[in-house]
């Protein structure tokens, strides 16, 4: 190992030992590898040849399966992706071939690294030309699919080489020519595999356990397990949250690619929403050889690129004894969890849809409702799994022998904390900017919920409480603050329709309806309060096949519930969820 800089960088020498290095089994030899092509098991051939001519790296981009339609043909064959000609220790050898490559090579870097789409056009050799072009069967024109490029410099005897690179869609067409040779991929003598190919690079296409799985392996294989979406380190002065979380919403919510090759923070983007679409800025194989030491460790959802601090310990007084805390739970926290799920779901229904924001004057009001829309979705989705999770402490506190009975919690709290000290009436209301004060004072971090669960933590601690318990709670407490920055994220895209006449522009004229009105959205609400009762029951008492079912049946009815709650707010009518004063 080498240490520089405090980092480990792997040096590779057994692999590259010339003999049976003692300690190491027989299969580690590369003679010893399943001789199966590719993808193979040890050793995936083809990333011998990605770097067939010495200083240049190539890509072979092909279709997912041969028998697939050509239909990104300029994107197809053997992709120059980098000039690696400072590395490369056969243009470090002392003799004329080397030197005469290594000149021609930097002489033309620039123009090289100017432009992404140089490709390999034709290979010669014995006064025979290759054309990585004409010889495709499907159409005369179009460039070979990469395996088949990859095919036809596989069979390259060792030896006198040139080759001709050419951009694809260039006007002038104009080529770069190099004369060299095509690589020994190991020493003719020793059998060693050339110094040219870093630890790693031969098994980057395969589930081994080596750096590019966390990259690549889309299988469930051990080594695919890795972060993705993460919240970046935050700057030493950067004001923040009681669980260290940044106070600035857009910092406090904006998750970045772990995988992302430009590290900067000032131009780092959101992460995409797919695999897909995140892989044109991930760092590829040969920038992980390079740099895979860059990659942050990821703790609590965080990048930690320094020394770690642990989270601030928070300490709250503890119920006193287990019916304390579950008539806490059944009596204040669950009911609560519930009004806020309604309440959220009522403001979401307020908005307007994409749909009618589209008719709209203002540029952006779509895409702000469409963003809100979202975030209440989420945070009402939210509130209801942990609606699910005092319950389920509830009965978890009861097959303990804890507590003497199981009756599971489905009903709104007639009151709210107001998040100043107060209580206020639950209450079912268009987002307002003074709902949406009401939302973020309830959901600020250190306020009521956050308080009482923290509570909830530190009487769980107690090793007379099942251990599974104290997860539930702490992910309660910990989708406060999320919930608390979402909100403050709404009221930022808000902001632009302060003093808008008519006033709140984005949302329905929505009312409150009556009972007859919203005969069939109530019914629905019923029904999911009856199969999630009876699903909860029979969960307590161990019965998971039985209820299993009923809950399932009860998601299946929310959905139900939302679009009849849609087609009634564009009505103008809002759905009861409780009795009106």
């Amino acid at each position: 190992m080498d240490n520089r800089s405090g980092k480990i960088f792997p040096r590779n020498l057994t692999a590259r030992a010339a003999y049976q290095v003692p300690g190491n089994p027989t299969v580690t030899r590369l003679e010893d590898a399943v001789g199966n092509c590719y993808p193979g098991l040890e050793v995936d051939v083809r990333n011998f040849d990605r770097r067939f001519f010495p200083g240049l790296v190539f890509e072979f981009v092909g279709r997912d399966d041969n028998g697939a339609p050509y239909d990104e043909p300029q994107r197809y064959g053997a992709w120059l992706r980098y000039v690696d000609y400072l590395f490369d220790p056969e243009l470090q050898a002392d003799n004329a071939d080397a030197r005469r490559l290594l000149l021609d090579i930097e002489l033309n870097a620039g123009t090289l690294g100017a432009h992404t789409d140089w490709y390999l056009e034709w290979v010669e050799q014995g006064g025979k030309r290759l054309s990585m072009r004409l010889h495709n069967p499907d159409n005369p024109d179009y460039p070979l699919d990469g395996l088949y490029v990859w095919r036809l410099l596989r069979g390259l005897a060792p030896g006198a080489l040139k080759i001709g690179l050419k951009r694809r869609g260039a006007p002038d067409g104009a080529e770069v020519v190099f004369e060299g040779w095509r690589r020994h991929f190991t020493d003719p003598v020793t059998g060693v595999i050339n110094n040219a190919y870093l630890p790693g690079e031969l098994l980057q296409s395969l589930c081994s356990p080596w750096q590019h799985d966390f990259r690549d392996c889309a299988c469930m294989y051990w080594a695919s397990n890795h972060p993705d979406a993460v919240f970046q380190e935050l700057e030493p002065g950067e004001p923040i949250l009681p669980n260290d979380q940044a106070a600035n919403p857009l910092l406090g919510n904006l998750r970045v690619d772990w995988l992302r090759a430009e590290r900067s923070r000032d131009i780092s983007a959101e992460a995409a929403n797919t695999i897909a679409k995140n892989r044109p800025y991930q760092f590829d194989h040969f920038q992980i050889n390079h740099e895979w030491q860059n990659l942050n460790v990821v703790l609590h959802d965080h990048e930690i690129d320094s020394v770690y601090v642990p989270l601030r310990e928070r300490h709250a007084n503890p119920y006193a004894n287990p019916a304390e805390l579950a008539r806490e739970l059944r009596e204040k926290l669950g009911p609560m969890e519930m009004t806020l799920a309604l309440e959220y779901l009522y403001a979401r229904f307020s908005l307007l849809s994409p749909e009618e924001a589209a008719g709209s004057h203002w540029r952006t009001m779509k895409e702000d409702v469409t963003f809100i829309r979202g975030g209440l979705m989420i945070i009402a989705t939210c509130e209801m799994q942990h609606l699910r999770w005092v319950n389920e402490l509830l009965w978890m506190l009861h097959n303990a022998g804890l507590t003497p009975s199981y009756e599971p919690v489905l009903h709104p709290a007639p009151q709210l904390p107001d998040g100043k000290g107060g209580w206020r009436d639950s209450a079912l209301r268009r987002l307002t900017p003074e709902t949406l004060d009401a939302f973020i004072n309830i959901e600020r971090p250190s306020g009521f919920l956050d308080g009482a669960y923290s509570r909830v933590i530190a009487t769980l601690r107690s090793p007379i409480y099942p251990a599974h318990a104290i997860e539930l709670a702490e992910r309660i407490d910990s989708d406060g603050v999320d919930h608390y920055s979402r909100f403050r994220e709404v009221e930022t895209a808000l902001k632009a329709y302060q003093g808008a006449d008519p006033a709140l522009p984005y949302l329905r004229r929505v009312e409150i309806g009556t009972p007859e009105q919203a005969a069939a959205a109530l019914a629905i609400y019923q029904e999911i309060l009856r199969d999630l009762g009876q699903g909860y029951t029979d969960y307590a008492h161990g019965g998971m096949a039985e209820g299993a079912p009923l809950v399932n049946a009860a998601r299946l009815k929310m959905n139900e519930l939302l679009q009849v709650g849609e087609k009634l707010a564009a009505d103008g009518i809002g759905i009861p969820f409780w009795p009106q004063k």
